[in-house]
């Protein structure tokens, strides 16, 4: 029996999603979203357009790659992670089935519960919505928006869409980490640079001699500074 793409998508979208672990409210919300993605991106398939009666195949497909994206992304952010989590380790233990009732079953597998329940992230999960949109503009949109329209200069787009997301995401995160060092870096100079200039001042108020200040700094460094008891730094002669 043929159907129509209008009644397939109202069948795919009467469903309920079980899971293989336990699972927050928020996280199973997080799911729905991921499916009723799935069934907009399979609305706008060739196929599906064409035969109507592969719209749950295809949805099932579409959000396997999401959570397999997601699972990646969050494997290669963990310092932790086993060698084996890959994509590849991922598309094998993740599966999807449903049955005539319309319930959709998501396992997991052998993957680790933790790192399941991690990737399921709803800033990543925008993003990954946003990259994969099949009426957006893919990683250029999702460059555009993480970045603020200034790019990364070590990222190489290109590659299978689990890849070319995930690899964005651990460029994109190092370049975080790195700007926000450096940040801090610049914050520590100048407050030692203020600390020092008014611990100078105020050795100077008290009578020692700029030249003998600099001789201190140039053999003991700035910790002399902070010694007040310092017997090198000799007071000026009372007049």
């Amino acid at each position: 029996m043929s159907i129509t793409l209008s009644q397939a998508i109202e069948q795919a979208s009467a469903n309920q999603i079980l899971v293989s672990q336990p699972l927050t409210t928020a996280q199973f919300q997080i799911l729905s979203i991921l499916n009723q993605f799935a069934i907009h991106q399979a609305r706008y398939n060739p196929e599906v357009q064409r035969f109507p009666a592969k719209m749950i195949y295809k949805v099932n497909d579409e959000l396997k790659m999401a959570l397999v994206a997601l699972l990646t992304t969050c494997s290669l952010l963990d310092p932790t992670r086993n060698g084996e989590e890959a994509q590849k380790f991922f598309e094998e233990q993740v599966k999807i089935t449903q049955d005539l009732n319309g319930n959709k079953t998501i396992q997991f597998g052998k993957i680790r519960p933790d790192l399941v329940e991690h990737a399921l992230i709803p800033e990543v999960v925008d993003d990954w919505i946003l990259y994969r949109d099949v009426n957006g503009d893919g990683i250029h949109a999702l460059m555009d928006r993480k970045t603020h329209l200034q790019g990364l200069a070590t990222y190489a787009r290109g590659g299978h869409p689990v890849y070319e997301f995930a690899r964005f995401y651990r460029r994109f995160m190092e370049d975080k980490i790195a700007k926000s060092q450096r940040a801090k870096e610049k914050a520590k100079e100048i407050a030692l640079k203020s600390l020092t200039d008014q611990v100078i001042q105020r050795q100077l108020n008290n009578g020692y001699s700029p030249q003998q200040l600099l001789e201190n700094l140039m053999q003991e460094g700035t910790d002399a500074l902070f010694i007040e008891s310092e017997p090198a730094l000799k007071r000026l002669p009372k007049k």
